[in-house]
């Protein structure tokens, strides 16, 4: 009798619910926006029995590339060190096209439409989309302006004046730069940078496409000797060995006056960050005989969300993250995660942080981004031969040109070893004439 009140007790509706599993990486900027997001959905489709569930964890690959391989996936997952373009080969990645031409949730045009140029070119092939940003990056260096005010320090603008502050900031017995040096691969988006300062988008384009000896080209190594000189010369005393919360410590308490980072550094270190710290930003500085455009900068899609074509519910999957990247709660997301939103005018200013004030400036006043791409394609080539790499060229134990050879040397087992029926993912060349570079 008491079982069959228990059951009587049940609503119809919670045996009938859905339920859209979300699995986040709980880092930078945090799940607290998703989340509410997620309950505000919720709320909207409770008659229909919807909920959506978000969590988040550092660890997520590790934790849902098992369930992958079972069959059992959450129905939207954050990429994070998963190798996205095997599962797209192996049809486990769900195409978001069905969605982006469907009305943009808060707004008159198709979904794709609403998104900044170039954020959904990232995981395209074959004319398809099969993940979608859930924010927008953009590579900068930070700095303290109200120190840089008492010290009387300025804002570089090309890198032999970044290099000369370093040794301004040295001089005042503060460590010039801060760098996560356990997870070398952060020095990657600068070094991405330099090589566009020093050859333009062309050589990005040598890159992305995976040219026989795009890194060994001269531009290239350029820009591996002049990250290597400020590494040797700047970088704090054991930075090598700090994790990324450890180093921004350095920043945050004022021991270390610089650190290259993205824009979820503010948000991440907002609990640390002591009253009256002014955090601001500035691009990678112009090189000196360099062909790139210096306004330019180093950005791109960010925290990107895919569907596995396993999950139980797609369908709804593909609905809530319309409903969450979408004009209607596009404004909502700077002011609650530090993030800026991948969706063209979603993020007001006056939402914003002056600190991420200064990050828009950047962006726009800027012609254009640029991004690679290979570190998205070829997980492996990254953990096996960039990240090892990038360590020994910042500690100065191989040299420029041995650095940029071994980048080389792995994407040569790629193309002469590919993976069989491996997806070739659409790309289009930076156009160096449209940003006044030389190809």
């Amino acid at each position: 009798m008491t079982g069959c009140d228990a059951i009587h007790r049940i609503p119809a509706s919670v045996s009938q619910e859905r339920v859209v599993e979300v699995a986040m990486f709980d880092a930078g900027y945090g799940i607290n926006w998703q989340q509410k997001i997620a309950e505000k959905y919720t709320a909207e489709h409770a008659a229909e029995g919807i909920r959506v569930r978000v969590w988040g964890d550092q660890r997520v690959a590790e934790i849902v590339k098992p369930r992958i391989l079972r069959g059992d996936p959450p129905e939207i997952i954050v990429i994070t060190n998963i190798p996205m373009w095997l599962l797209v080969r192996a049809g486990k990645a769900y195409p978001f096209d069905s969605a982006l031409d469907k009305p943009a949730y808060g707004a008159d045009a198709p979904w794709r439409d609403t998104f900044i140029p170039g954020t959904l070119d990232t995981f395209s092939s074959g004319g398809k989309v099969y993940a979608i940003p859930g924010a927008f990056g953009a590579w900068c260096c930070w700095y303290d302006a109200k120190q840089f005010r008492e010290h009387g320090w300025s804002v570089p603008k090309t890198w032999a004046q970044f290099d000369s502050l370093c040794d301004q900031i040295k001089a005042a017995g503060i460590a010039p730069i801060a760098f996560q040096g356990k997870y070398p691969y952060y020095a990657w988006s600068t070094y991405i940078s330099l090589v566009q300062r020093c050859g333009g988008v062309a050589a990005i384009n040598r890159i992305n496409q995976i040219e026989p000896g795009a890194f060994s080209h001269p531009d290239a190594v350029w820009a591996a000797r002049l990250l290597q000189d400020s590494a040797v010369k700047h970088f704090e005393p054991g930075a090598m060995a700090m994790t990324h919360t450890e180093s921004q410590l350095e920043f945050v308490g004022g021991r270390a006056a610089l650190i290259f980072c993205g824009v979820w550094l503010e948000n991440e270190m907002k609990k640390s960050t002591p009253p009256g710290f002014e955090m601001r930003t500035f691009t990678v500085p112009a090189v000196e005989g360099g062909k790139g455009n210096p306004r330019l900068f180093n950005g791109q899609g960010g925290e990107f969300l895919f569907v596995p074509a396993d999950s139980r519910h797609p369908d709804l999957a593909l609905d809530f993250c319309r409903y969450l990247i979408s004009p209607l709660n596009a404004a909502s997301q700077g002011a609650t995660s530090g993030a800026i939103s991948p969706i063209k005018g979603g993020t007001k200013r006056e939402t914003l942080s002056p600190a991420l004030q200064s990050a828009m400036d950047m962006i726009e006043g800027a012609p254009g981004i640029f991004t690679e791409r290979l570190t998205f394609l070829f997980v492996q080539w990254g953990d096996q031969n960039l990240v090892p790499a990038m360590s020994q060229l910042l500690r100065g134990e191989i040299t420029p040109e041995a650095f940029c050879q071994r980048l080389d040397d792995g994407l040569t087992q790629i193309r002469e070893h590919p993976v069989p029926g491996s997806p070739i993912p659409d790309y289009r060349p930076y156009d160096s004439a449209k940003f006044g570079e030389s190809p």
